[in-house]
């Protein structure tokens, strides 16, 4: 029997992978990803590795809870390593213990490694604290997306406190007639993060009377965190992260030998939002359907070719190249 490790993939920023995920996702045999990890990560496994997609978008889940409780199982009991990565902490919103559960019940063994959480990335690159003396002495996280009943003491979490709402912006209108109901006032600031720690991250203030109408002007979906109370006045227009040479720029780099990861982090440890594609007969093939979801779900608006001959030989008409991806 193998042993299954639920991986913390961090929010956004690859290099919020902690050292002992990367360590486990190098030795893996088999890596179960989700939407939400940044498939860059996968360059850190070894070349006999499997993937296993098991993303889940809105209304349409690529595998169903079921399926990747039972896949958990199958790949579990065998003699290998199994890497269930998710993305931020597996232990925030992330259902791992319905998963863990499932394991239980066979006597699979399992590690869980835990990653860098939504509120903690997203607050820090976007310049707000999440606690501070003058302004909340405790944080709150929450989903948007409660049990039919469910309710929230708004009015008393945001007192001397900060909220953070994990995926809540389909759920804006509602959240906001809540607070406004249990009298939280108008003029609470609130922030709403968009794609938190990469290069497309996006970062919008208002305050609880105005943060359906930023939400609709700037056209932010979920991957969002909404943070709610005095400490988003602390944000004081861009921040470090936003302030970084390449922050917002949009990468795609190109090469016909196998990625570097560490080529890949040199883009993003200055803020670009950056993907990185093998190309050729002897591209890694494990990654062309990897490549083939990623690049339909993200433009990049500039290319890199770190093979002078690829520059030469498609004369940057990189669209072409990416949805042959050969």
């Amino acid at each position: 029997m193998g042993k299954v490790y639920f991986v913390g993939a961090g929010s956004g920023d690859p290099e919020l992978l902690t050292l002992k995920g990367k360590r486990v996702l190098e030795s893996a045999d088999v890596i179960i990803y989700d939407r939400l990890v940044h498939p860059v990560l996968l360059y850190l496994a070894k070349d006999s590795a499997r993937f296993i997609y098991s993303g889940k978008y809105p209304k349409n889940h690529v595998l169903k809870q079921k399926n990747i409780n039972q896949l958990l199982l199958e790949e579990g009991l065998k003699q290998q390593i199994v890497v269930r990565l998710k993305g931020g902490d597996p232990g925030i919103f992330g259902r791992v213990g319905e998963e863990i559960a499932t394991l239980q019940s066979e006597g699979i063994s399992y590690e869980i490694v835990p990653g860098v959480t939504a509120a903690s990335a997203a607050s820090s690159y976007s310049g707000i604290p999440l606690t501070h003396r003058e302004h909340s002495s405790k944080v709150t996280l929450a989903t948007a997306h409660r049990q039919a009943g469910e309710s929230i003491d708004f009015k008393g979490l945001t007192e001397n406190g900060t909220m953070c709402l994990y995926m809540g912006v389909e759920r804006a209108v509602s959240t906001q007639q809540k607070l406004l109901e249990q009298g939280v006032s108008p003029q609470l600031p609130a922030a709403i993060i968009e794609w938190g720690s990469l290069g497309r991250q996006q970062t919008v203030t208002a305050t609880i009377q105005t943060m359906v109408e930023a939400i609709e002007a700037h056209q932010l979906q979920n991957p969002s965190l909404i943070i709610l109370g005095d400490v988003v006045s602390c944000r004081k227009g861009a921040d470090w992260f936003e302030q970084l040479p390449l922050f917002g720029r949009k990468i795609l780099l190109i090469n016909t030998e196998k990625i570097d990861f560490e080529t890949v982090l040199s883009y993003t440890q200055q803020g670009a939002d950056v993907y990185a594609i093998q190309v050729g007969e002897t591209r890694d093939r494990r990654f062309d359907e990897v490549h083939q979801r990623y690049l339909s779900d993200h433009y990049f608006e500039e290319v890199v070719y770190l093979n002078q001959e690829l520059a030469t030989m498609y004369n940057k008409q990189w669209d072409i190249l990416t949805k042959r991806i050969i």
